[in-house]
Order: structure tokens, then sequence, then C-alpha cells
């Protein structure tokens, strides 16, 4: 299992310190972009998303991933933990 410092370097090193909301999609694995569009609206995103102005896109920065995927992996494990008791 990858510390959060670790996955975000390894995160960094292929995206760089942003994600489009393509590449979130992609990673995330939800069916589209615009599925990714509907979560963030309906507010069960599990990450926030930043702006850079001038630019109207949206954009999630590499530590929020990170954390995400650290605390779903976290879960996991202990789900797995809680299971075998």
């Amino acid at each position: 299992m990858l510390t959060k410092s670790e996955r975000a370097a390894a995160l960094r090193q292929r995206y760089g310190e942003l994600l489009t909301l393509g590449e979130l999609a992609q990673l995330l694995k939800y069916p589209s972009v615009g599925a990714l569009h509907k979560a963030r609206f309906r507010n069960t995103l599990p990450l926030p998303l930043v702006q850079m102005p001038p630019r109207k896109r949206w954009y999630a920065t590499v530590d929020a991933v990170a954390e995400l995927l650290y605390r779903l992996e976290q879960e996991h494990a202990a789900n797995d933990e809680h299971q075998l008791k």
C-alpha cells in the first residue's frame, strides 16, 4: 500500500500538478466527463475541484486526488480486516 506522499508523487509524475476532468473521470472510473459534472453539481463528488482564472475549466489537484485514493484504500483495508474477524 502506498503512502499519501508516494501516491501524490506517482500522480504528479504522470499528470503534473492538476488533473483535467477527463483525466479524473478516467482515473476514478466515471463513465464519462458528463457523469463527473453531474456528481459535482449534485455535491456527491468526493473531492474538491478548482478553477484557475481566467480559465473556465475545472481541475483536481494531485494532492486532493492522492488524499481521496489513500482514504478509499484505508477504508477498504479496514473493511477487509473487519470481515476476517
